[in-house]
């Protein structure tokens, strides 16, 4: 029991910055147990070669729905877009994957405007080894397999420019390069 306390403790002290993980011994108001993610998306590029770019997870916290994981293979110091799309394909290029997530109808703002889509995210910086991270509270969605607000069978969208938060309707955020579909963990 001790050997299986320390090996769970020792793999939340690893994962704590990305995914700002707690006591094993834990659980959400959620329901959540361990704080485990519910969902995920694994995002490969859309270019052909299939080349996996990086990993999304999302899972219910107080306020929303924490947003955690990291690109890689990205250009160091570059910029960009990420966001929630409507519908979960990746065909043609991401294309299928259809608009911003936008369920009440709003512009294309902020991720912390309350006014704005439901799928916008913070755009995200690659450090000197081309690894971008998120790790952001979205207030405006729902990890359940159901509902209005709810994110589950989405997708993931990367875009070529970072989001300039006001052009409407995508941030003249630039081509769509990566592209992953919203899954159950």
């Amino acid at each position: 029991m001790k050997k299986m306390m320390l090996a769970s403790a020792l793999l939340c002290g690893s994962a704590l910055a990305m995914t700002g993980c707690q006591s094993t011994e834990g659980q959400l108001k959620t329901g959540n147990p361990l704080n485990q993610p519910v969902l995920k998306s694994t995002l490969k590029a859309v270019d052909g070669s299939n080349q996996e770019v990086g990993q999304i997870f999302l899972r219910p916290v107080d306020g929303g729905v924490q947003v955690y994981g990291k690109l890689m293979n990205m250009t160091p110091g570059s910029t960009v877009a990420l966001h929630i799309h409507e519908t979960g394909s990746c065909a043609d290029m991401g294309k299928a994957a259809g608009g911003h997530f936008n369920p009440d109808n709003k512009p294309h703002a902020h991720p912390d405007d309350m006014n704005g889509h439901a799928g916008d995210l913070p755009n995200l910086t690659a450090n000197d080894n081309g690894v971008a991270t998120i790790n952001y509270v979205n207030k405006k969605i729902s990890a359940a397999e159901a509902g209005k607000y709810s994110v589950y069978r989405r997708a993931f969208i990367v875009h070529a420019s970072a989001d300039d938060y006001t052009s409407q309707p995508a941030g003249a955020s630039g081509d769509r390069i990566a592209c992953g579909i919203i899954e159950k963990n």
